[in-house]
């Protein structure tokens, strides 16, 4: 009984030794900066190859099971989508009703363009005068580009102001904050479901809000309400955001309401603006 006792006891003291010398020489063959024996390369590059046959099916099956889950999402957004592609031609004959019925209204409101009768040219501002910093800018298309005297001038925002004059490769435009109060902008504001037009009287400098007048005491009118062009006028075209109203306030009969206007555009940062072109409408 003894025996065994001694021969038990040298094999656990054997296994802890074995487990000793295995770890250092794992904590020694691991240091980084330590040069690989050729055996020890050979034993590397073997475990490294087999692990490569090994992964490969697996890498395999989970790519192809990755497509054909792909392949069912893509099934999913078609089956989505499908309804959507059988509208296609009752789309394209409301589209064509609704042109009709654009045209008639604009005959019946005496409004000669909207937004969509444009094509835009983009251009780069070049020139402002620090002088003149809210009347105008300087713009690198001309007459060459086919831009003329009253186009009108927007950025990616809103209404900026028209142009004024043009050389053959430069153009001037006056800016819808500009001091010249003779050149009044009709507007339309609305909630989305009413509107009413008015008159940009001017811009004011210290609360950097444009001043809109011509609305009646009467009409509703709500902060937060967007301001567009109204079309009215002739020169720019219906549907061009301007700003939202920020103060609503009466003159001083209390007869019409003076409305401030938060322009959309940040006419203190002008890089980049698109000159509205009219283009050749199709005959329905």
């Amino acid at each position: 009984m003894k025996r065994k006792k001694i021969k038990g006891k040298h094999i656990f003291l054997g296994t802890i030794f074995l487990l000793i010398m295995i770890i250092a020489i794992f904590s020694y063959t691991l240091k980084p900066d330590r040069k690989l024996t050729k055996f020890e390369s050979l034993i590397k590059d073997t475990v490294t190859g087999t692990e490569k046959i090994i992964f490969i099916p697996f890498k395999f099956v989970i790519n192809k099971f990755d497509d054909y889950q792909e392949l069912v999402n893509i099934r999913k957004k078609y089956q989505k989508l499908l309804p959507e592609v059988s509208r296609i031609d009752s789309l394209n004959a409301e589209n064509i009703e609704l042109r009709k019925q654009l045209e008639a209204l604009k005959d019946e409101l005496g409004i000669e363009y909207t937004i969509n009768d444009y094509e835009y040219l983009n251009a780069t501002v070049i020139n402002r005068n620090i002088a003149a910093w809210y009347n105008t800018i300087t713009i690198d298309k001309g007459s060459y580009n086919g831009i003329k005297p009253d186009m009108v001038v927007v950025n990616s925002q809103g209404l900026i102001g028209k142009i004024i004059s043009t050389t053959t490769f430069t153009s001037e435009v006056r800016l819808l904050t500009t001091g010249d109060t003779i050149n009044k902008i009709s507007v339309t504001i609305s909630d989305g479901s009413n509107s009413v037009n008015g008159l940009i009287k001017k811009y004011n400098y210290n609360t950097k809000y444009l001043e809109v007048e011509g609305v009646s005491n009467t009409e509703k009118v709500n902060d937060g309400e967007y301001v567009y062009t109204s079309g009215l006028g002739g020169i720019f075209p219906s549907g061009i955001l301007i700003g939202k109203v920020k103060n609503i306030k009466t003159d001083e009969y209390d007869l019409a309401k003076i409305i401030d206007v938060e322009p959309i555009a940040d006419f203190d940062n002008l890089n980049y603006v698109a000159i509205l072109k009219r283009k050749e409408l199709k005959k329905w």
